[in-house]
C-alpha cells in the first residue's frame, strides 16, 4: 500500500479531534476532489444528544489530504476521487476511498444533482433539533 500511511491518519485525526468543543461519540471527514476544486467537509455527533454538528478541523486536515492523494500518485496506486475519515471516541477509526464516478486522473466527476443532494442530506444532520 502506501508506506508511512498511519502518519496520514493520526494527522487527520489531530486536524479534528482537539477542535471538536464538547464531549462526542463520532466524527467524520468527508472529502471529494474535482478537476478544479475540492471539498472538505467535517462533523461530529454530540454525546449528550446524537445530533450531528458541523467540525472546523484545522488547516493541516485538507493539506494532509492532498498529500495523501500525492503519495498515493507516487506510489502508483490507483487515485481516489473521494474519502471519508471515520473515527470515534475510543480512537477507533475506518478509512474509506471511492473511486466510483471518477475520471482517468482519479478526479470525482461533478454532477450537480448528486452534490446538491449530499449538501441537503448534510443540511438535514446538521438542522435536525
Amino acid at each position: 500500500m502506501i508506506p508511512g500511511i498511519e502518519r496520514f491518519y493520526q494527522r487527520i485525526a489531530d486536524s479534528m479531534v482537539p477542535e471538536i468543543p464538547e464531549e462526542w461519540t463520532t466524527a467524520r471527514y468527508d472529502v471529494v476532489f474535482y478537476p478544479g476544486n475540492s471539498i472538505y467537509e467535517a462533523e461530529y455527533v454530540r454525546a449528550a444528544d446524537g445530533k450531528a454538528r458541523s467540525l472546523s478541523p484545522t488547516n493541516d486536515g485538507p493539506r494532509c489530504f492532498r498529500e495523501l492523494r500525492k503519495a498515493f500518485k507516487e506510489a502508483g496506486q490507483s487515485l481516489w476521487g473521494r474519502a471519508q475519515f471515520l473515527i470515534d471516541r475510543n480512537g477507533q477509526f475506518k478509512m474509506n476511498w471511492d473511486y466510483d464516478r471518477c475520471d482517468e486522473r482519479g478526479n470525482a466527476i461533478y454532477i450537480h444533482e448528486e452534490r446538491l443532494k449530499a449538501f441537503e442530506e448534510r443540511c438535514r444532520r446538521l438542522n435536525s433539533d
